[in-house]
């Protein structure tokens, strides 16, 4: 897409495409009905971080504005979710919030790729680093 494009809100296509056969994208293809019914109810940016036990989802634009959620055993969770489940306060998601903020900013250099799921265009960081940070933070409070 040219300089309207990206001046005038069109996407601009930056990332080279997933490999299906790659790592990520195998584990993509596993979860693929649970992922799917995600990115259709969604109607956001999606950033997947495929790992070995779940799939986590930077939803909006992190750094910034940005909420997360993770696949894993067939079910879906939110911090919401987190919340409710376990009592927690505003305040606590927000200290959670920035833990997972940092974590994105330290693998912002990380490799990015795109692939469509459910029609819609999604970004794919294939990061066990990534994957491991975040699930230590959320396994600190969700174990």
């Amino acid at each position: 897409m040219g300089l309207f494009g990206s001046v005038f809100g069109g996407k601009k296509n930056d990332h080279p495409p997933l490999e299906r056969d790659s790592v990520a994208g195998r584990r993509i293809a596993q979860r693929q009905g649970e992922i799917e019914a995600f990115v259709r109810k969604v109607k956001d940016r999606l950033e997947l971080i495929p790992a070995q036990d779940a799939t986590y989802v930077f939803i909006g634009k992190p750094p910034d504005a940005f909420g997360v959620a993770w696949i894993s055993q067939g079910r879906e969770q939110t911090m919401k979710t987190l919340m409710q489940e376990r009592g927690l306060s505003a305040a606590n998601v927000q200290i959670i919030s920035d833990q997972l903020r940092e974590v994105y900013k330290a693998h912002k250099q990380e490799e990015r790729y795109q692939t469509e799921i459910a029609g819609t265009t999604v970004l794919v960081t294939p990061s066990e680093q990534l994957a491991t940070d975040v699930h230590r933070i959320i396994e600190a409070v969700a174990g």
